[in-house]
């Protein structure tokens, strides 16, 4: 209680100080100087590494990091994966599918497409009848040729099995961002003519809670990399692991197949382990909801305008050791806010946008060293009366002897 109130009276003394001409005029100085570091960026190819970086950074992936520190993760109670790396032969791939349908999980989904039909008849309808067994499957396809005046994707590309039964197909492209990103989101449906298709992780997540699959309005999901991992269990055991597999959703795909590796912010990952993520995300029921960019604009103006009131006040109570004692402010306001971010990110499944009061907080020293000269020149050119009449209202003012 003391420390709250204390708290209130320290704001409440310092309020007006903290929005002081001064201290606008640095922060508006700070986004001018970041301004120009902008479009150098832009402008010049020397620079598009920092600018990759810059594009790429999100608060979230070191929220990721936080929650996976101690190596003790967490192991769902939800999703298994079924490893058929190893497996090529259709007929060897249908005998594990009627195996995981032998030990009754609650829905399965199977990350692979058999385009085309194979030599062996055999095979092939061993591989159908398989697929017949499992309840609440949800299986692979693929949708092509977006047209994006319209929106819509035009095609779709599925197992040759297709018109034998009714299945629940869902797509299992993968949204990346510009220049190959991590792998951070998962959309809901997307449309292919006049059809409604679902998401992989969505419908394998609606299918094991009981849920109708539904277009939502918010179709794209921030997947949760969060401190959890799913139990692995290879094509070559399952009768032994029947009970990781029985009520739960299982996944089959491929774990250590190169070609299906996606970059992620937690490291590299196999494209049906993503899946698995994105589908605990959904059925954990976290929808992330993120800053507005005007919410993140006045965050960004306030936290800026409290580095430079707290830089001007080092230096008034430490003069000697004030380029010390900033760092040490600067440092402990930017590990604030990011600790408050990331309890808003687990605890509420909300995203304050950093990265514009990090980069704030970054140039705000430097703009007060050219506004504080600023100010001395125009102190010691009294001539221009204009220019010494606003330097005298100046905190950083020093009269002449």
């Amino acid at each position: 209680m003391k420390l709250i109130r204390f708290i209130k009276k320290w704001v409440k003394e310092n309020f007006h100080l903290i929005f002081h001409r001064d201290h606008i005029m640095v922060v508006i100085l700070a986004w001018v100087i970041a301004g120009f570091w902008a479009l150098l960026f832009v402008n010049f190819s020397i620079f598009d590494p920092v600018q990759r970086a810059l594009s790429e950074f999100k608060m979230t992936d070191i929220y990721f990091a936080i929650q996976r520190m101690g190596g003790h993760p967490d192991w769902s109670d939800d999703i298994t994966l079924v490893d058929i790396t190893e497996q090529y032969d259709r007929g060897e791939i249908a005998q594990t599918i009627e195996q995981v349908a032998a030990c009754e999980p609650k829905a399965v989904m199977v990350d692979l497409i058999f385009e085309k039909e194979g030599e062996d008849l055999a095979a092939n309808a061993a591989l159908i009848g398989a697929f017949d067994l499992l309840p609440n499957s949800v299986l692979s396809c693929k949708l092509i040729a977006s047209n994006t005046e319209r929106g819509k994707f035009v095609s779709c590309i599925k197992s040759f099995f297709e018109p034998f039964g009714d299945y629940s197909w869902a797509y299992s492209n993968v949204p990346t961002n510009v220049n190959n990103g991590y792998l951070r989101d998962f959309t809901i449906s997307q449309k292919l003519d006049t059809a409604t298709y679902f998401s992989m992780p969505y419908l394998a997540a609606c299918k094991y809670m009981g849920l109708k699959p539904e277009a939502e309005k918010n179709n794209k999901r921030t997947i949760l990399y969060s401190n959890t991992e799913f139990p692995i269990v290879r094509f070559d055991s399952i009768m032994q692991n029947k009970a990781l597999l029985k009520g739960r959703l299982v996944m089959i795909g491929t774990i250590t197949e190169e070609a299906d590796m996606h970059f992620t912010p937690v490291g590299k990952m196999p494209g049906v382990k993503t899946i698995a993520y994105a589908a605990q995300t959904y059925i954990g029921h976290h929808d992330i909801s993120s800053m507005s960019n005007i919410l993140s604009w006045i965050l960004t103006i306030f936290i800026c305008l409290v580095v430079a009131y707290l830089g001007m006040m080092t230096r008034r109570l430490s003069p000697r050791f004030f380029i010390y004692w900033n760092k040490v402010v600067y440092l402990v306001i930017s590990v604030l806010f990011a600790w408050i971010g990331f309890i808003c990110f687990v605890r509420f499944d909300y995203d304050i946008s950093l990265l514009l009061p990090l980069l704030g907080v970054a140039f705000i020293e430097r703009a007060r060293i050219h506004y504080m000269w600023f100010i001395d020149w125009c102190t010691v050119h009294p001539k221009f009366k204009r220019l010494y009449q606003f330097a005298s209202k100046s905190v950083y003012f020093k009269p002449n002897k």
